[in-house]
């Protein structure tokens, strides 16, 4: 496991190696700078150089130092807390989260922030850099939080029901 954390940190180093000479405060002509660097090597999330990560967050090396886009601030998240079915909180909170600029990695990074209850234990419970995408997080939601209908049972299956003597 210590090998893997070590070859995903040295993957996000390898990848972050351009921001490590920027300045912590730079002007508006540096930002559009770094910012032009970005579109040309494909980035699409910019912020300040960041080489920490926490060990303990369930979220992958890849996800922590995934960059917030630029301008990130999306209107009130909806909160889960497990009293609905999950698919109804995934599907408010990604439309939510994409209508603020925000993609498959910033989902699995926001996804702490619309945590409640017992939501928030079980993410917080989850092994070390477990999480290495929004479809993985969204998947292990669905199926830790699934909520169990009682399907309505049709005339026809009411009569082939057998009653037994007690």
């Amino acid at each position: 496991m210590q090998a893997e954390v070590e070859n995903l940190q040295k993957s996000c180093e390898d990848t972050q190696e351009p921001h490590n000479q920027i300045p912590f405060h730079f002007s508006t002509e540096t930002s559009h700078q770094i910012e032009t660097h970005h579109l040309h090597q494909g980035y699409t999330h910019h912020q300040y150089p960041s080489n920490s990560y926490d060990p303990t967050s369930p979220l992958s090396l890849v996800l922590q130092q995934t960059p917030w886009p630029l301008g990130y601030k999306p209107i009130q998240l909806p909160k889960y807390n497990a009293s609905v079915d999950p698919n109804q909180f995934l599907m408010t909170y990604e439309a939510t989260i994409a209508s603020a600029g925000g993609d498959d990695p910033i989902m699995a990074k926001s996804f702490v922030i619309g945590c409640e209850g017992p939501v928030t234990s079980s993410y917080s419970n989850l092994q070390p850099l477990l999480v290495t995408s929004w479809y993985h997080l969204k998947e292990k939601l669905k199926q830790d939080f699934q909520v169990f209908k009682k399907m309505a049972a049709t005339s026809v299956e009411d009569f082939q029901c057998i009653q037994m003597d007690l």
